[in-house]
């Protein structure tokens, strides 16, 4: 009986274990490549393009188009956006640990950031936030195709 009960105790903190493993990487997987937690956990620094919400303020931007009549972003909604998104970034930025992210590009007029992380834990923290959306790698893409013969 006390063999049994062993038994059913370790199978069910392996299964608890195992499900919380599956969450926290379906999660991190969710926001940012695999291969980018490895790195990071060898100790290698990774630049990311970090890309916020910013669904709020196209609304109350779209908003601001309507009720002045036009249907493209005048100056008046540029600086309206450009404004909110440095807020948001602030807010997020502002928590992290000093010294553990910097800050190599800040795009003014849209919702992203190109910054320098130096350790998982603050790369967690900045996913965990809900104004983050996503991580990407910086990487150059290549779109034309080599060969034009069909």
């Amino acid at each position: 009986m006390r063999l049994m009960r062993f038994f059913f105790i370790v199978l069910m903190l392996g299964i608890g274990c195992y499900a919380l493993t599956g969450c926290a990487t379906a999660i991190g997987e969710d926001k940012v490549p695999l291969t980018v937690w490895e790195k990071l956990a060898a100790g290698e620094q990774q630049d990311l393009i970090v890309v916020f919400d910013d669904v709020a303020i196209l609304a109350q931007a779209s908003e601001l188009n309507i009720t002045k009549g036009i249907m493209f972003d005048d100056a008046d909604t540029l600086r309206f956006k450009a404004k909110n998104y440095a807020a948001i970034k602030k807010a997020v930025i502002s928590v992290l640990p000093s010294g553990q992210v910097e800050i190599l590009k800040n795009y003014n007029s849209l919702p992203l950031m190109f910054l320098r992380f130096r350790s998982t834990a603050t790369l967690k923290e900045l996913l965990a936030n809900p104004s983050v959306v996503k991580a990407y790698e910086d990487r150059q893409e290549n779109l034309i195709l080599r060969d034009s013969k069909p």
